[in-house]
Parts: C-alpha cells; structure tokens; sequence
C-alpha cells in the first residue's frame, strides 16, 4: 500500500469510533435515505453474492439486510478500527481487511458491489475501478454511492461555505480529529469531473453508466453496468 493510501487508513482508525454519529449529525440524518436508494438502483435479488468495499463500520450491510432477502453479502474496508466496529454491528456477516487496489477475490464472484463514501479515498481510482470490474459477474452492477458538487449558483455557494467551514468544523469538535473533516470536502472537490469520471468506468470494462444526483445534487448513486 502506498503511502498516501496508509495516510487515510490511519485516519479512518483515528475516527471510526464516532464515525456513525458524525454521518448523521453532519448529513442531516440523509445518509440514510441516501444508502436505502442506492440499494434500490441495484436491484438485488434472491441468492445474489454482494461485496459491499469501504463497509466502514456496517451501515450499508445493516441496510442492505433490511432491503434484501436470502443474499450472501461480504464487507471489506482497509481501516482495521472500521471493522472492529462493524463486527460488533454485525456479528454474523464475513467482514474482511481489502484494499481497493488488489481485492482478495476471485474474478467474478458478486453478482452486486457496492462503495458507499469510499472511492474518493481510493487513490488509483483506475486500478480501483479495473479491480470492481474484475470481481463483478457478467450482467452485474457496481454501485459507487459518494458525494459530489451540488450544481445552482445559490445552493452550491451555500453548501461550499457549510461543507468548507462549518462542517470541519464540528466534525473536528466531535471527533478530535479536524483535519480528517477538513479532508472530507477537499476529497470532494478534487475529484474528477462527472464526464472524465463517466469516461475512467468506460474504460474499466463497465458497458453502461447511469448517475443518479440526490438531495439537489449533494450525492450521486452512479450505476456502473457489466
């Protein structure tokens, strides 16, 4: 793992204690609305194997039990602190350390995948796509549920000032850690544009690509086709 990689592992462990109650706090509880849709653009069905990467502490699995029946689902995330907390969560599922990079699964093995508020931190986002192409069956989705920049000239420079300032802000209160909050809407708008990030899943292997913008735009549901 390269170094830039360890650097946001350690700080995932550093947070992952009140990792939870900040989601909530900080999202105005629309995460949780935000993960139910994102199951819904799956499409799940009976027996199908589903690899939830960058499971943090078991919010999508816990979701993704409520929303599925009869599914096999697997967690991994690269944060050792964020899988101590989703083991106690959820005691009865196969949780695993991985790392987006090299995946420790066969190709082909889901059915479903998906990365809920993960692949910002995914530091080759090429080799982390080429990596989800490879484990998903043909005919399989990948989910990539993660933030992005809300479009309108009001609501955008309304939601730069909370995302930029006030939300570091109590993130570092709450968690002590405020450069890990201050990393969160730096992540966010480093990210790649919507047509060049439409462009690296193409390119990946994936067939067919269909985002779906939540909350004036705050979050995007990107369906990626095999």
């Amino acid at each position: 793992m390269e170094e830039k990689s360890k650097k946001i592992q350690r700080m995932f462990d550093g947070i992952a204690e009140r990792y939870d109650l900040l989601n909530r706090l900080l999202s105005f509880r629309r995460d949780v609305a935000w993960r139910k849709k994102a199951i819904e653009l799956l499409e799940v069905k009976e027996n199908h194997k589903i690899l939830d990467l960058a499971c943090g502490t078991g919010d999508m699995i816990g979701e993704l039990k409520r929303q599925t029946k009869n599914t096999d689902i697997i967690g991994a995330d690269f944060s050792k602190n964020m899988l101590f907390k989703a083991k106690r969560k959820q005691p009865d599922t196969m949780l695993l350390a991985g790392d987006a990079h090299h995946l420790p699964f066969k190709p082909e093995s889901f059915d479903r995948v998906m990365i809920a508020f993960g692949f910002r931190n995914v530091t080759d986002k090429s080799k982390g796509l080429e990596e989800l192409f490879r484990v998903v069956k043909p005919g399989g989705r990948l989910c990539i549920l993660e933030f992005s920049q809300p479009e309108g000239f009001i609501f955008s420079r309304f939601y730069r000032l909370y995302f930029t300032k006030i939300l570091p802000f109590l993130g570092g209160l709450i968690s002590g850690n405020r450069k890990a909050y201050e990393y969160l809407p730096d992540s966010v708008y480093k990210f790649p544009p919507k047509q060049e990030y439409k462009k690296m899943i193409i390119e990946s292997g994936f067939e067919n690509v269909q985002f779906n913008p939540m909350t004036f735009g705050i979050c995007d549901a990107t369906i990626c086709f095999k």
